[in-house]
């Protein structure tokens, strides 16, 4: 079939299945403009589908555009709501929405929408597919809580969860390890800790891919934190530089450009201030590179 034969509600499910793809290998950009794209088809067509609006509302979540993300992602909801219902969509979109509050600090809100999520889950055929990320996502934040045997309690279900459901050696996996990282190098088990990101960094080497190098960063940003905190500081110095190789070829990625802070606070302790204020400099520049990208895009 020629593109030209290609009916508007064809264009919209294609645009739509592109950005998931994009997303999933972090392009966020690109997938941004895709899920645009397949929305305003969907518009001139009279309706919006929850799917494309979550995920849209979910581009927004991880590019910090929380205002956007939030206002998405609620509407969404409401379209995921309405008569007949889609609890896969309502799942997703709730994960969504609890992440952007999560990352806003606003514990009680990520809490609640995650249990949520959690609770329209129950008793559906896609609880295996999507209750290990909820789990993982319900620990992290009782570890923000300083609730350490709550969170590792729940982590520790995603964990064995999305193992079987996934495998041993699935990149997604590396999310709630560094989870427990966290938690152990929190409560002071620093060699359980290390263990954790290790094992986060041994899997990841086996992957390649935007979203891949993204998750490696933060291994290795969470192995060098757990050494900053049992008193290895020249073995924190040596992977976060590895972290920081990565991150600068990620840079439109905003966790990466935190790595680059990460990394230039490291440099001050280590009495290298001249070092450190470039690195300060160049994660500025990347952080205007990001904001002009996104004005741009809004302009069109």
């Amino acid at each position: 079939m020629a593109a030209t034969d290609l009916d508007d509600a064809d264009r919209a499910g294609i645009l739509s299945d592109l950005g998931k793809v994009l997303l999933d290998e972090g392009r966020l950009s690109e997938a941004e403009d895709a899920f645009a794209k397949s929305l305003a088809i969907e518009k001139r067509l009279g309706h919006a589908t929850a799917a494309v609006l979550g995920n849209l509302g979910a581009v927004y979540s991880v590019e910090r555009r929380d205002v956007e993300a939030v206002a998405t992602l609620n509407r969404a909801l409401k379209v995921a709501q309405t008569p007949p219902t889609s609890s896969e969509s309502t799942v997703e979109i709730l994960n969504s929405l609890g992440g952007t509050y999560f990352r806003q600090r606003r514990f009680k809100k990520a809490e609640q929408l995650f249990q949520q999520a959690l609770q329209t889950l129950a008793g559906t055929s896609a609880f295996e597919d999507n209750a290990g990320s909820i789990l993982n996502n319900l620990g992290v934040v009782y570890c923000e809580q300083r609730k350490y045997l709550l969170a590792e309690e729940f982590l520790t279900k995603s964990f064995k969860l999305a193992t079987a459901h996934l495998g041993p050696a699935h990149p997604t996996l590396t999310d709630t390890l560094n989870s427990l990282g966290i938690v152990y190098a929190n409560t002071g088990r620093y060699a359980d800790a290390e263990a954790q990101f290790q094992h986060a960094i041994a899997i990841l080497g086996q992957s390649s891919g935007i979203e891949s190098d993204v998750r490696m960063a933060r291994s290795l940003k969470g192995l060098a934190d757990t050494y900053m905190k049992s008193e290895r500081k020249p073995e924190a110095a040596i992977v976060l530089e590895r972290a920081v190789v990565i991150a600068r070829r990620n840079l439109r990625h905003p966790e990466m450009v935190d790595i680059l802070d990460a990394y230039s606070r490291l440099l001050v302790q280590a009495g290298k201030q001249r070092e450190a204020k470039e690195l300060r400099s160049e994660a500025e520049r990347a952080r205007v590179a990001m904001a002009i990208t996104v004005r741009a895009y809004d302009q069109n």
